[in-house]
Parts: C-alpha cells; sequence; structure tokens
C-alpha cells in the first residue's frame, strides 16, 4: 500500500558515488588525449591571437610614425629647400629610408636624390669616412635602383639615372672627387656588390626594354642617348672585373648578369643592341664568363647559348683553356636541343623520315632563337677559328667536347652534315677521323679488378652503362659514323680502296686502309646488334616506372631515348654503306658479316604463324629505345604479344639483314609468303579446286593477253592460285591439265617476253643488263600501265618461288627494293661505264676546267633525234669550273639514273609491291634479289638431286634402267642438265636451298616399254621414263625429249 502526503511529483534521487558504469582503461587512455589536444589546440589559438593582434598594432604603430615623418620630412624640406646642412641632410636620408613607400613617396625621393647630386662631393666624402653613411647611400641607391620598374616617367627617371652615372663612375670619383685610383675601385666593389646581389642587371634591363625605340637590325650603336647611357651601367661593373683580382665579385657580377640578362628570353633591345655592342666591346670580359659558364651553375638555355655565340666573335683560342672552356660550354649548352625535341610517334616508311623534330607545342620564340643559334653556329669564320685551334691541339678533352658539340647538332636536325660547314669540314679531314676512331677503340670502363673492358665491348654486350661511360663513347661513336658516313658517299671506288693511281697523285682522302675498315665492319657489326639488345631488353620495366612515364615526361629519360636512336641509326647507316662498297668490290674476307650468334636464333625453326601473324603489329608498335606500346584488345585477341627475341629478330631483318645468312632470309622471306598464301586461301584447297584465276592466252601473243586479261582492273588479287590454258599456233588448246606446270611455263615465257629489249619497255647496258628504257615514252604512250603490269608479274613470279632468267643491271635492282629511289653516282659504272670514267676524269682534273667548254645541260639521242636538256635552271648558260664542277658531277649522275627513268622505276616497283611486300625484299642486296629472281649460277648437283628423288610405277632405286639414267645424267654437261631440269620442273636452274625444298619432289614414274619418248608433268615435277634396255637408246631418246622445245604436248 502507497500512502499520499502531498506531493505530486517525484523527486529524483541524489546519489554522490558517482557513475555506477566503470569506464575501460582504452576509453580512458583515449578521452585523455583527445583533452589534451583540445588543451593544446586552444593555447595554439591564444598565441595565434596575439601574434596577429600584436602585428596589428605593430603595423598601426608604424603606418602612424612612418606618417608623423613624412609631416617633419615635408615640413623640413619647406624651412631648408635644397641647401641643408649635414645634420639635417642625415636627418631627411635616415626619415625617407624609414618610411618610403614607391607609389607614395617617389617625388620625396626625386627631391634626396637632387640634394645628393648637389652636395655630390661632400657626400661622397662623408661615404668613404662614415660606414654608416656608405650604408646609408647604398640603401638609396637600392631605392632608386627599384624606382626603374615601378614608373616611366622622363622627370622620375632622369634624377636617379643621373646620380647612378655620377657616383658609380671611375672617372668621376678620381677627378672630380679627387680620390685615388685605388680607393676608388675599392668604394666600386663594395657598391657594386650590393647592387648586383639586389637585382641591378635586371632593373637596368627593365627600364631598357621600357624605353628604347623598335630597332630594324642589329647594331652596336645606341639609337637614343638614354639607351647610351643605361648600357654604360650595364657595363661599369664588368669592366671592373679587369681592374680587380676579388674573385668573389667576378662571380657575382658575372653570375647575375648572365642569370638576369642572357639566361631570360631575349627582348628586341637586347638582341638587336646590347648583345652587339657587348660583342664589340674590347673590355668585355668573355673568357672569365665562359670560365664561369664551365661551372655549370647557371640553367642551360637557348637565349643563352644564342648570347655567347653573338659574344665570341672576337674570341681568340690562343691558349687551350679557353678552347677547352669555350667548347665545354657549348656542349653542355647544345644539350638544350634534346628537350625540344619529341620522338616520332608515326610508323616510319623511310629512314629519313623518322628522324626528330623541333615540335610546334614548345616556345616559339625559344625555337625561332634556336634556328638563329644554328645560324651562328655554321658561320664561315667561326668555323675556320675553331677548325684552327683543333689543329693545334691533341687534348682528348678538347675531342670529347668537340663530338659533344657535333652530336647535338646531328640529333637536332634531318642531314645535319650536309647543312652544317663545321661537320662537313670534319668530314674531310682525315687526320681527325684517325683520331676519333682511336679515342673510340680506347675508351675503356674503369674496373677495380683485371683489365679495364673497351666501351664498344660493353654496348656489344648488351649491356647497359653508367651516364658518365655513355657520355664518354655515345658521341664519339655517333659524330664518327655520321661524319664517315658523309665522307664514304663522297668517294669513288678508287679513292676508297686507295687505288695506285689515287695514291700516285696524291688526293687520297680515305682515312683508314682496308685492313683497319675489316675490323671497323665487324666492330660496328657487333655493336649494332649490342644496341638491338640494349632497344629492346630482357626484363620487363616495373610497374612504377611505366606509371611515372605514363603520368609526365621525364626529360632525362626522353633525351636519352633520342640520343641512342640517333646512335642506332648513325651506327646501322654506317654498316651499310661499308657492306654496300664490300658488295660492289669485295675487301672483307668470306662469312664476315655473318652472325653465328643471330644465325642460331634464327635456325632453330621458321617463324610461327603467330609471329608472321603479328609482325604488322611489330612494325607498327615497336620502335628502338622507345617504351614498350600498350596493345588495344583486338590486337590482344589475336595473340600474346610478342617476345623480346621476336622483336629484335624482326628489327634486324629489317635494319641489319646482311647479318643474317642468305640462305636463312630466304627461309624467312619463303614463309612470309607461305603465311600470305593461307591468308589468301591460295594453298587451302585440293587439286584443282579452291579459288584461282582461270585465264586462256594465246603463245604467239602470250604478253598482249596476259596485259589485258591480268590487269589490275580484272584481277585485283594476284596472289590467288592461277591456271592457264596456252592455246597453240593452229587456235587449239594444248594438251595437258594445268596443276602448276603450264603456269609457270606461262609466266616464265611471259617475263621474258616483257623484259625482251626488242619491245622496247627495257634497254641494254654495256655489259647486257636491263634496265628501264629512257625514252619509252616514244614507243608506248601508256608505259605506265605496263610498267605496272610488269612489276605485278615479276612480284609472282617471286611469290610462286618461280626462277626466271633476267638478267637485271645492279643499280636498277638497289632502285626497285632499296629504301631510297634514288641511286647516287657510284651506280652510274653499271649503266655507263664511259660516263661514269669520264666524270672521275672532271673530278680529278688538275687543269682550267673551264677550257673543256662545258656547261649544265646533257646531250642525249632520242630514237635519231639529239636533244639537250638542262640539269638545273638556265644551266645551258652556266659553265663548269673548278667550284662547281662536282654539282655538275653529281646532277649528270642524278640524271642519268634517276630522272630519266624516275617514272618507269617508281611504276614498276609499285607493281611489284601489289603482290609482294617490298620490305620482305629490302632484306636482300641487290645482288641476292638478282639470285632470288633467277637463281644462283652453280652448277646442277646431280647428287643431291639424286638424293631428293622419289619412285613411282614399279621403279626404285635398285632398278637397272633407274642406275642407267643417273649414269647417263652424271655425265651431261651443265647445259644438258639445266635442260633436264628445264623439261620436268619448266625451270632450268636449281632451287636457291638445293633440291629438298622441290615441291613436289622429284620424281621418275615408270611409262612402259621403250618405244615411247620420256615425258614429263611439270605440274607434278614428274619425270615419266619407259623402261629401256640399254645405256646409249636412253640417252639418245631423253636428249631428243629435253631438246625438242615441244611444250607440253609431249605428255
Amino acid at each position: 500500500m502507497y500512502s499520499f502526503e502531498g506531493e505530486f511529483r517525484r523527486t529524483p534521487e541524489q546519489n554522490l558515488s558517482g557513475a555506477s558504469k566503470k569506464e575501460k582503461r582504452d576509453e580512458l587512455l583515449n578521452r585523455a588525449h583527445h583533452e589534451r589536444l583540445k588543451r593544446e589546440e586552444c593555447r595554439r589559438r591564444e598565441k595565434s591571437t596575439l601574434t596577429i593582434q600584436s602585428y596589428l598594432r605593430s603595423y598601426i604603430v608604424r603606418q602612424s610614425q612612418k606618417n608623423v615623418h613624412r609631416q617633419d620630412f615635408d615640413a623640413t624640406t619647406k624651412k631648408v629647400d635644397m641647401d641643408p646642412d649635414n645634420a639635417t641632410l642625415t636627418l631627411l636620408v635616415q626619415k625617407l629610408l624609414f618610411f618610403y613607400k614607391a607609389d607614395v613617396d617617389t617625388a620625396r625621393l626625386i627631391y634626396i636624390c637632387r640634394i645628393v647630386l648637389k652636395h655630390c662631393k661632400r657626400l661622397m666624402i662623408a661615404c668613404m669616412e662614415d660606414a654608416l653613411w656608405h650604408f646609408r647611400f647604398r640603401k638609396l641607391l637600392k631605392l632608386c635602383m627599384s624606382g626603374f620598374g615601378s614608373t616611366l616617367s622622363r622627370e622620375m627617371v632622369a634624377t636617379p639615372l643621373r646620380l647612378f652615372e655620377i657616383v658609380t663612375s671611375l672617372g668621376v670619383l678620381e677627378k672630380d672627387i679627387k680620390l685615388s685610383r685605388d680607393r676608388a675601385i675599392v668604394f666600386l666593389l663594395q657598391m657594386f656588390k650590393f647592387l648586383v646581389s639586389q637585382g641591378y642587371f635586371g632593373h637596368i634591363r627593365y627600364l631598357l626594354d621600357s624605353t628604347c625605340p623598335p630597332l630594324l637590325s642589329a647594331t652596336p650603336s645606341p639609337p637614343t642617348q638614354l639607351a647610351e647611357c643605361l648600357y654604360d651601367l650595364i657595363t661599369r661593373p664588368l669592366h671592373l672585373i679587369n681592374l680587380t683580382q676579388d674573385t668573389e665579385y667576378r662571380q657575382l657580377v658575372l653570375e647575375q648578369m648572365a642569370r638576369q640578362l642572357l639566361c631570360v628570353e631575349l627582348s628586341e633591345p637586347m638582341t638587336l643592341f646590347v648583345l652587339p655592342a657587348l660583342s664589340a666591346d674590347p673590355q668585355f670580359p668573355l673568357r672569365p664568363l665562359l670560365h664561369l659558364l664551365n661551372s655549370r651553375t647557371l640553367p642551360s638555355t637557348t637565349w643563352l647559348l644564342y648570347s655567347v655565340l653573338v659574344l665570341d666573335h672576337h674570341l681568340t683560342f690562343n691558349t687551350e683553356s679557353v678552347l677547352i672552356d669555350y667548347l665545354q660550354v657549348l656542349a653542355q649548352l647544345t644539350k638544350n636541343f634534346g628537350r625540344l625535341l619529341t620522338p616520332p610517334t608515326h610508323e616510319d616508311d623511310d629512314d629519313d623520315d623518322s628522324d626528330t623534330e623541333v615540335v610546334d607545342n614548345y616556345n616559339k620564340a625559344e625555337t625561332k632563337e634556336l634556328e638563329q643559334c644554328l645560324e651562328l653556329l655554321n658561320e664561315t669564320e667561326k668555323v675556320h677559328r675553331l677548325l684552327v685551334a683543333i689543329d693545334q691541339t691533341t687534348q682528348p678533352i678538347v675531342l670529347q667536347a668537340l663530338c659533344q658539340v657535333c652530336h647535338n647538332v646531328l640529333i637536332l636536325q634531318k642531314q645535319a652534315t650536309q647543312k652544317h660547314r663545321l661537320l662537313y669540314l670534319l668530314a674531310l679531314r682525315p687526320k681527325f677521323l684517325q683520331q676519333l676512331w682511336t679515342a673510340i677503340v680506347n675508351a675503356n670502363q674503369t674496373s677495380l679488378f683485371g683489365s679495364p673492358t673497351p666501351l664498344l665491348n660493353v654496348i656489344s654486350r648488351g649491356i647497359a652503362m653508367t651516364e658518365q661511360e655513355t657520355e664518354r663513347i655515345v658521341p664519339l661513336l655517333a659524330t664518327f659514323c655520321s661524319l664517315f658516313s658523309l665522307l664514304v658517299a663522297t668517294l669513288h671506288d678508287a679513292e676508297f680502296y686507295n687505288d695506285d693511281d689515287v695514291m700516285v697523285r696524291g688526293v687520297a682522302t680515305m682515312p683508314f686502309p682496308l685492313s683497319t675498315l675489316v675490323a671497323m665492319t665487324m666492330k660496328l657489326k657487333e655493336v649494332s646488334l649490342g644496341l638491338v639488345e640494349l632497344a629492346f631488353p630482357d626484363s620487363r620495366p616495373i610497374v612504377k616506372d611505366q606509371y611515372r612515364s605514363a603520368v609526365c615526361v621525364d626529360e632525362t629519360t626522353h633525351a636519352n631515348t633520342i640520343m641512342w636512336s640517333h646512335l642506332f641509326k648513325a651506327c646501322v647507316s654506317l654498316l651499310r654503306q661499308l657492306y654496300g662498297r664490300d658488295l660492289r668490290r669485295s675487301y672483307c674476307p668470306d662469312g664476315h658479316w655473318i652472325s653465328q650468334q643471330v644465325t642460331m636464333s634464327l635456325a632453330m625453326d621458321r617463324p610461327s604463324d603467330a609471329t608472321l601473324r603479328r609482325r604488322s603489329r611489330l612494325r607498327q608498335h615497336y620502335r628502338p629505345f622507345h617504351f614498350e606500346p600498350a596493345f588495344t584488345r583486338e590486337e590482344l585477341e589475336e595473340g600474346p604479344p610478342p617476345s623480346t627475341k621476336e622483336v629484335r629478330t624482326l628489327t634486324i631483318l629489317k635494319e641489319i639483314p646482311f647479318v643474317v645468312a642468305f640462305q636463312e632470309r630466304v627461309i624467312v622471306f619463303q614463309s612470309l609468303v607461305l603465311k600470305d598464301k593461307v591468308n589468301h586461301h591460295s594453298t587451302a584447297r585440293t587439286f584443282l579446286h579452291g579459288p584461282a584465276i582461270s585465264i586462256v592466252v594465246r603463245r604467239n601473243y602470250l604478253y598482249e593477253d596476259a596485259f589485258d586479261k591480268l590487269s589490275l582492273e580484272n584481277e585485283p588479287e594476284l596472289q590467288l592460285a592461277m591456271r592457264v590454258q596456252l592455246v597453240n599456233t593452229m587456235g587449239l588448246d594444248e594438251a595437258g591439265v594445268d596443276g602448276g606446270g603450264v603456269f609457270r611455263e606461262f609466266l616464265s615465257e611471259l617475263l621474258k617476253t616483257a623484259f625482251d629489249p626488242n619491245r622496247g619497255f627495257f634497254r641494254l647496258t654495256k655489259d647486257n643488263l636491263l634496265y628501264p628504257n629512257p625514252h619509252v615514252h616514244l614507243l608506248h604512250p601508256n608505259f605506265l600501265k605496263h610498267f605496272y603490269f610488269i612489276g605485278r608479274m615479276l612480284g609472282k613470279a617471286l611469290y610462286e618461288n618461280l626462277l626466271v632468267e633476267l638478267p637485271l643491271a645492279e643499280f636498277f635492282m638497289s632502285k626497285v627494293i632499296g629504301r631510297h629511289s634514288d641511286v647516287d653516282m657510284h651506280h652510274l659504272a653499271s649503266l655507263d661505264p664511259v660516263m661514269y670514267r669520264n666524270l672521275l676524269y672532271l673530278k680529278n682534273y688538275e687543269g682550267d676546267v673551264t677550257e673543256l667548254g662545258l656547261d649544265f645541260t646533257v646531250v642525249h639521242d632520242e630514237l635519231g633525234e639529239t636533244k639537250v636538256d638542262e640539269l638545273k635552271p638556265n644551266g645551258a648558260n652556266i659553265p663548269v669550273t673548278s667550284a662547281n664542277r662536282i654539282e655538275y658531277i653529281h646532277l649528270v649522275a642524278d640524271y642519268k639514273l634517276n630522272k630519266q627513268i624516275k617514272m618507269q622505276c617508281s611504276t614498276f616497283k609499285q607493281g611489284l609491291a601489289n603482290v609482294v611486300s617490298l620490305e620482305w625484299l629490302q632484306m636482300f642486296s641487290s645482288k641476292e634479289f638478282q639470285v632470288l629472281i633467277s637463281g644462283a649460277e652453280i652448277p646442277v648437283d646431280v647428287y643431291d638431286l639424286q638424293q631428293h628423288t622419289s619412285y613411282a610405277g614399279g621403279y626404285s632405286a635398285e632398278h637397272p634402267t633407274i642406275k642407267m639414267f643417273w649414269t647417263t645424267v652424271s655425265e651431261f654437261n651443265d647445259i644438258q642438265r639445266r635442260q633436264l631440269l628445264k623439261f620436268v620442273t619448266s625451270c632450268s636452274r636449281p632451287p636457291l636451298l638445293g633440291f629438298k625444298e622441290l615441291d613436289p619432289p622429284f620424281c621418275i614414274q615408270h611409262a612402259g616399254v621403250a618405244d615411247r619418248l620420256p615425258s614429263a608433268s611439270t605440274c607434278m615435277n614428274l619425270l615419266k621414263l619407259p623402261e629401256f634396255k640399254s645405256e646409249s637408246l636412253l640417252k639418245d631418246k631423253l636428249l631428243y625429249a629435253i631438246q625438242s622445245g615441244a611444250g607440253f604436248e609431249l605428255s
């Protein structure tokens, strides 16, 4: 029971014992920690509040005091006017230095400057005697200097400038102030040290840029009196360097001058007035400046390079230290070229097109300045002074720095060796090239243990080098390869091989004997292979590096990519030239160019289908020394990314295929063709089934019918199989079904007809070699269609592995499969040996060339009509002299080799590429291409044929008739053996890789009794041989059959 005592509200119970819930240890510690942080935050806020309040009160007080002092300053100036005593002037200067603000107190500063100018002598003496006054005076000059950038009023600038003119003049201090020369120099040193450290040159330059009128051309003469005054202020601290040994002052002044005037973007007054004036100033301290720049404490900018190249006009290299400083400065500054380059991202169909170029996304002003730098580097007088100095020294450091400069220029521009005077004059100096190659060979990798390793060997092994080792070898090697390539291109064969007649005339320009060339080519071959390994390393980059490369472009990595890519191209280019010389006239031992390691990697198996399927992907994505590309989903669906080995192999086959044995390259070529056939469904068929081209041609009108029916419009895909029905002279179909043999007979006869000189499309050289007729347009108005057709037919023969005996001129084959359509004058010997010898005679003629009566024209005969063509505009009125005879020689050779047959060769090449990729054919040299077309000029190997022959119809290797057959064939001469091959296989030459490659294999089938003649099914490479009982009868009937020339109707 509950009782009611009058309280309607319940009173809460009071419990003073604390919370009943027990707090855990971790929670307690965490709460205490947060409470400490909260108290710390409160203290920090209180401290910040006090700091802000203190600063604000201080600012208010300072502003108030400054206003008070301004009022006192103004009141004092009204009393004393322009003639204050020393105490009053000191007080005024102190007050001004305390309260000065540029946008308020400029007029007060001008007032003080006028007073100082009026009492200059008194004040200068005071500065010399009182250190405090010296301090005030420097501060006053700093205020005047800072005002140059805040006002452009002539009145506001004139007075401070006049003050600077007087107090920084050595002559005024000596004559007017009556100071000794030593005391005056010490005073100026202290003054300029302070002013220069406070941005003296930058302020003077700003004022000059703002007040100088537009200039039309470069001139050392000042355009206005104000410009003359400002230029004088710029040069005063520079001229003082020549009067003191204070290295600290020299370092400070030159460094700040370079930073504020030369390293930043140059304005018009700087480019057209200040730099030319400094260049003409004999007191300008250029050598100390070069020494400072060589310490590499300043940024390497294009404007600094331009400034150095302008300032060095009167530089003399009378000591090696000056030459070393100059070249090392140029080497360092021209490294900036790499920042202005970008690797091309497009596929390079031509080597020249893959060169790096100056990109447009950088500052256009800097790009323009870069072009001017290249022009200055190319000045005749500058190059001459440099070459004279280089000839007088043998210091390795000079060679290293010079090659670094050349290397940077080579990287920057296409065909730099032909554009830059320094490069092509160095290329024509045999002694320099000899020294350079010796330095390259002797460059070693430092080793703590064992003998040092040559850096060439390090590259050859594909081993990465340190940055220092790279800088020691890459510029030298790249420069040597580029310069020697240029020299080799200018030498004719007699000069290259140092023939006796050249040595007798004493005009030998080839720096190396043949023995040195053999060792050099071996080294360059190994280096090129090593560069391929460096370009595509086995190890994959880690994800972090790839991510960093994707997010931002690392300038160092970017420059290294360009550097190594250029080295690879330069080495490969020189190696190709030396290999081409060896092809024309061998100077290397047999097997010299073949690399065993590459042969082993290729000879294991033919390239797999996956490799061939991804070949276009490799060509599209992979470039030496560039990052591994990313593939699309469609490309990844084709198969996994190609291995490093596959990428290296295909790079070698594209760039330096001659290091792989010819037989191995033939295997690669046949594998590529086989894969292409599969893609065109030309081999995925049974006998006489599947997609094919079927044509009927008349034997008497073989070319005409084929030209009409196999044109690009009628048969766009010539890669398909082809079936041919021949019609004989009686209008009847020839017997036999084309299983491939009739087609091969047809194609062989078609090509012989097309290349027949009597048809007019081709002509014969003095050596009875075929090349396009320059005057074909007079015989066939639509000759381009014919050359396109003939090119397709030759491509079809290569595609079907059909050998055709076509003796083509070497220069013509070089134009067809070469990387460049134009060939040089060295190929003229294969076209017109007489003209080639005459041009060489003209090149070495020591008399007066004008007496020969030559001009820039060429005379040729067109079907009995003489015609004169000009080699250059107005060539008929330009005589050939000693100065321009080299140009004349090259123009004549270019006219005969390139211009006359340019359209024919280009169209022929297009037709060939329509069937067979030119990249496949570029694995071969011109001589190897001839072998690919016609087969090797080797005897038929009867033993090899016997080992790869099969038998059918009851015959076997032990059958008496077969034994008599091989005995008879072994007694044939080579012509009769070729006739036998022609009879059975429709080709008179053996397969390139031996009879094991004959498909289907050579087979002998029993053909009945002996009263029949031997017959053949060329489509099956099948010889139907009756069972003869005597060897004489077999020989007679076999010879009759193979020499009858009855086509296919015997079978």
